[in-house]
């Protein structure tokens, strides 16, 4: 019997699929980011910061669906500027499009793991979105004593599909902002709300 000690994360181990049940999104723990291309192929990454959502586990597995909305206003690149003209009516019209929206209606396995398809809404349109992604593993939730899920996902969207057609305000302006975005996930979902413990440790309400 090998004396090496196991490191290797438990729920890694043993779990092929969540298990059922509705989980909730943690936004602390959570990043929602997408990159998009300068000069054709530099990459500028960005994220949003306020989200809220479920995911509804079936068994069997195929039947799980997903309900995700984030706060478009909460647009972050680490440019300030940049972040108003995203929010502006050129880009993301976050004044009367003040929520984005993923609705997952299934899932199914691939090579690398999982895909969920589903619908994403940005801007006041909707068009079909599928999400390819792997499960990390489930384990205790150490701040509430509850259970979390892990996972990752990647997407890429043309942003003229959904009418986010803008560009900034310079000579030769579409040489610089590509039309096709990256979205990446790093999700933890936990098997209870979370939201008002969230809300307490941030010090400010929720944004949606």
């Amino acid at each position: 019997m090998s004396t090496t000690p196991d490191t290797a994360p438990r729920a890694a181990r043993t779990l092929d699929v969540p298990p059922p049940g509705v989980w909730h999104l943690d936004p602390l723990h959570s990043s929602i980011g997408f990159v998009a291309r300068h000069l054709g192929f530099v990459r500028v990454h960005g994220r949003f910061t306020d989200a809220e959502g479920t995911l509804t586990v079936a068994d069997p597995v195929e039947e799980t669906t997903a309900r995700v909305r984030i706060a478009a206003a909460t647009v972050d690149t680490g440019v300030p500027a940049r972040d108003r003209h995203l929010r502006s009516p050129e880009f993301l019209d976050t004044a009367r499009h003040p929520v984005m929206e993923f609705r997952g209606h299934g899932v199914r396995r691939t090579e690398e793991g999982w895909a969920m398809d589903g619908d994403l809404t940005v801007a006041g349109v909707t068009r079909a979105l599928t999400l390819d992604g792997r499960f990390l593993g489930e384990d205790v939730y150490p701040f509430t004593g509850g259970r979390r899920l892990g996972f990752t996902g990647r997407a890429a969207v043309d942003r003229g599909d959904f009418g986010v057609s803008g560009l900034p305000p310079l000579p030769g302006a579409r040489i610089f902002v590509g039309a096709l975005v990256d979205i990446t996930l790093d999700i933890s979902m936990i098997d209870h709300d979370i939201q008002p413990f969230n809300e307490q440790l941030l010090g400010r309400p929720q944004a949606l």
